[in-house]
């Protein structure tokens, strides 16, 4: 089985747009087909990536995903071998210039398991010396960990030319890489806020990006873009992940209503993925209205993002408000995460800066939600165990992978309300609760990776 893959990995830094993610835009425009994967839990890149390539991404975390079987059948599910599918992620970074480089876990077991080229991005803004430095330092420590997986190096915010000419010899003479190019520092730019990139100014919101991306296609003999596709041509035959679960009996009579809104794309869309290979029918419903499949739901899922933004929205839609009331009676599958968990709540604190400081959910599960502020903030990777009963976990040896905001707060008058516990690590000691049921009915705080408990997503989704 052929499918073209290659990982972007990028030199981290605070604020700053991805390299990699432009390059997906700039790849995206001349024409090659893309499927798009974000290897790391970074909001904004996320919703970048699908503002500026104008379609869905998908979280492939390797230490969400619960190990190398259910990541590779995540990646199998959404991947094509029509596509360049190309994993952007972070490549990690130093703490000072006298720090060693750290290459977060999460790379080194994405270029492990899917068995790909990696193109790492370095940032070049200090001395030729400092950079090849940096550059030999990772490539070391791929080779030790994963193997020869590194042929091509790009670098960013290099100081000038003759500097470029410095690295790129250096390059050639110290590792087997060679340099596909460089990125001018002029094409910089600072991440968008991510309220104006879930709203309706998402692109007024990415011109700024947008614009640097035009100018790095412009920049074509700077770069070697014909290499791209090669080196996603040069990786392994990939042997087909054996399936980890059957489909539901009669699935294809199961149809799931997915609420749609840009503001409702922060986790990606690996969950219908799932969803789908499960054998189930995915029913897209707007938000904002309009035309919808008239078919029997027997499932609602409102996907993790700013709901904030668009409360307003599912009280204005009748279609959805009678779906979510019906549904959250725990009578069929239904599952709110993340940041759209408040509006199935009673009082909901608006972050700082709306006119109405507070207003209301729907009222169906017992807790008062707070919006600390505008984003998500840095997001928290845990792990869920059943502590009672509840839909998808079975007492606390079975677990589901996710992450959760400190920006997002839900408090329950009475925490034994609550059917999860959440630890760091599926070893690790308990530190807090989560979620609300209803028979089949769940709410909880986490954007959960059902891709790490399919069995249970399964019995969930089957009743």
């Amino acid at each position: 089985m052929i499918l073209p893959r290659l990982i972007i990995a990028d030199e981290h830094r605070p604020g700053k747009v991805p390299a990699g993610v432009m390059m997906a835009a700039v790849l995206k425009e001349m024409g090659y087909r893309l499927k798009l994967f974000l290897g790391n839990i970074d909001e904004p890149s996320m919703r970048i990536l699908q503002v500026m390539c104008g379609q869905p991404v998908t979280l492939l975390d390797p230490l969400l995903c619960g190990g190398k079987a259910n990541l590779r059948w995540l990646f199998q599910s959404a991947a094509s071998p029509d596509c360049i599918n190309l994993v952007i992620m972070s490549l990690g970074g130093r703490w000072s210039e006298d720090s060693a480089f750290r290459i977060p876990k999460e790379c080194l077991l994405m270029a492990e398991y899917l068995e790909c080229e990696v193109i790492p991005i370095f940032y070049s803004d200090t001395s030729s010396t400092i950079t090849i430095r940096t550059v030999t330092d990772v490539i070391k420590q791929f080779e030790n960990s994963v193997g020869d997986v590194i042929h091509s190096v790009l670098f960013r915010s290099i100081l000038n030319y003759r500097e470029y000419e410095l690295v790129d010899r250096e390059v050639g003479r110290q590792t087997s890489a060679i340099s596909l190019g460089s990125i001018s520092r002029s094409m910089e730019r600072e991440s968008p806020p991510i309220a104006d990139l879930c709203s309706g100014s998402a692109a007024q919101a990415i011109l700024p990006v947008r614009s640097a991306a035009v100018q790095i296609k412009s920049s074509e003999h700077m770069i070697q873009w014909g290499l791209f596709s090669a080196l996603a041509q040069n990786c392994p035959e990939w042997k087909p992940q054996p399936r980890l679960g059957e489909p539901i009996s009669d699935a294809g009579k199961v149809n799931v209503a997915v609420v749609r809104s840009p503001a409702l794309t922060l986790g990606g869309d690996g969950t219908e993925h799932l969803m789908r290979m499960l054998g189930c029918n995915v029913v897209e419903v707007p938000l904002e209205g309009g035309l919808y499949q008239n078919v029997p739901i027997h499932g609602v899922y409102v996907p993790h993002g700013l709901t904030f933004l668009v409360i307003q929205m599912f009280f204005d839609n009748a279609y959805l408000r009678t779906m979510l009331t019906r549904g959250s009676s725990g009578s069929s599958f239904f599952l709110v995460e993340g940041g759209s968990a408040p509006i199935l709540g009673d009082r909901i604190v608006m972050p700082p800066g709306f006119d109405n400081s507070e207003t209301r959910g729907f009222s169906v599960m017992p807790y008062d939600s707070v919006y600390r502020a505008m984003n998500m903030g840095t997001p928290r990777r845990v792990f869920a165990s059943g502590r009672k009963a509840n839909p998808l976990l079975r007492g606390s040896q079975e677990f589901v992978g996710g992450y959760i905001s400190n920006n997002l707060a839900i408090a329950s008058p009475d925490p034994e309300d609550e059917c999860w516990n959440l630890r760091e690590s599926p070893q690790a000691n308990v530190f807090g609760s989560d979620a609300w049921c209803k028979g089949r009915a769940l709410v909880t705080r986490m954007r959960i990776e059902p891709w790490s408990a399919p069995e249970s997503f399964r019995r969930w989704l089957e009743g």
